[in-house]
């Protein structure tokens, strides 16, 4: 049975699932049949080695969501910095601004304008982000469940193909 080697690309990651279940299939395929049952005996290291590559290549698409939700936080995390960094200014030029009498209207107003933009830019990134992470996240989930699938419609043809060669040896 052929086995890939070395490390895996996480874009490759649900092509590597799709190989693994063909390797699955595959090593039932060439299993020795058990006489007068539905029952095929596999090389247990063979089955054990394609398990544990199963077990490694999952855990990748959820490492990938995590390190979105991480860069998410960051992100979020820097637009509010931002945001205070601009509210801090915003109050200190106010502030100088007040001292000098004959602009104080403006000074407050423009201090307002400052804050209610970094505040909606703040807002509109935190949606952006949002978005992104909903996405990124539904393509993880949608790469799982055809992941799951291609695994259960496997089992199901072995299941039919093990029924058959059971009906077979009856006959």
């Amino acid at each position: 049975m052929s086995n890939r080697g070395g490390m895996q690309h996480p874009a490759d990651s649900a092509a590597d699932i799709l190989y693994l279940v063909d390797q699955l299939e595959e090593l039932v395929g060439v299993g020795k049949r058990v006489p007068l049952s539905n029952r095929v005996m596999v090389e247990e290291q063979d089955f054990l080695a394609l398990v544990d590559q199963l077990r490694v290549a999952l855990p990748n698409e959820i490492k990938q969501a995590q390190r979105v939700i991480k860069e998410r936080e960051r992100i979020i995390g820097e637009a509010q910095d931002e945001a205070a960094r601009i509210v801090q200014s915003a109050r200190e030029r106010a502030e100088m601004m007040v001292s000098q009498n004959v602009i104080l209207a403006e000074a407050r107003q423009r201090g307002e304008e400052i804050l209610r933009q970094a505040e909606e830019q703040a807002q509109r990134t935190r949606g952006e982000m949002d978005f992104f992470v909903l996405e990124q996240i539904q393509l993880v989930e949608d790469a799982v469940r055809r992941g799951m699938a291609v695994m259960e419609d496997s089992v199901e043809r072995t299941l039919e193909t093990m029924e058959h060669a059971k009906d077979a040896v009856r006959q």
